[in-house]
């Protein structure tokens, strides 16, 4: 069965005033301008999983984690791919430098990104490096998010990385095996499901 996507949720009662992302004051981040997107990934969060891996304290300070949301799959977000990439850093990354989003766009898509910091990091890491705006970017994440039809894991005995699979390849006949990955921790519980399309939406395998 589908699951159903995530339309409306609660949203905080009030955004941090400071969310922006600069990537030059975080030792682990780059900047790939070179690169050239040859396709696209998106990547799907199991939250269960994400906020078991968070210590109680900042499990507390994530909305997303709060007991009470219910959130399964959010996006993590949309990334431009280089096919010839032979590591991570070879992947298209920190284009451009931009301002921090206002409030009403990061309100708009807080129910399929439910944090003003992951909608802002991925819109600068990686929308970037392929889309001239961030409404742009947004909406093609939302175009695709809505496109798909979603499996509904709680309702999955023992669900493994084939099981998983073999769901999102079921209820989306247009979807083929290389063009899905999943992933699990080192627990075996589901981590992510990435998703690989053409520049043109259009379905691709994984490895192009």
């Amino acid at each position: 069965d589908a699951a159903t996507v995530n339309k409306s949720c609660p949203l905080p009662s009030q955004l941090e005033s400071k969310y922006d992302f600069d990537w030059k004051s975080k030792s682990h981040e780059w900047s790939n301008t070179n690169a050239k997107s040859d396709f696209l990934q998106f990547t799907l969060s199991w939250t269960p999983t994400y906020c078991a891996s968070l210590s109680q304290a900042a499990r507390d300070h994530e909305f997303q984690c709060r007991s009470s949301n219910n959130f399964g799959f959010i996006v993590h977000g949309l990334w431009p791919q280089a096919s010839k990439a032979l590591s991570v850093r070879d992947h298209p990354r920190n284009c451009r430098n931009e301002q921090q989003l206002n409030a009403t766009l990061i309100k708009r898509f807080y129910c399929m990104m439910p944090s003003e910091h992951l909608i802002q990091s991925e819109w600068e890491k990686h929308g970037t490096c392929q889309f001239t705006t961030a409404t742009d970017y947004f909406l093609t994440i939302e175009n695709i998010y809505q496109s798909l039809n979603i499996p509904d894991i709680r309702s999955i005995n023992n669900p493994t990385a084939t099981t998983i699979k073999n769901s999102f390849l079921s209820l989306n006949p247009k979807l083929f095996s290389s063009a899905i990955q999943v992933s699990m921790d080192s627990s075996n519980r589901l981590k992510e499901v990435n998703i690989c399309y053409k520049l043109d939406k259009q379905f691709v395998s994984c490895s192009s």
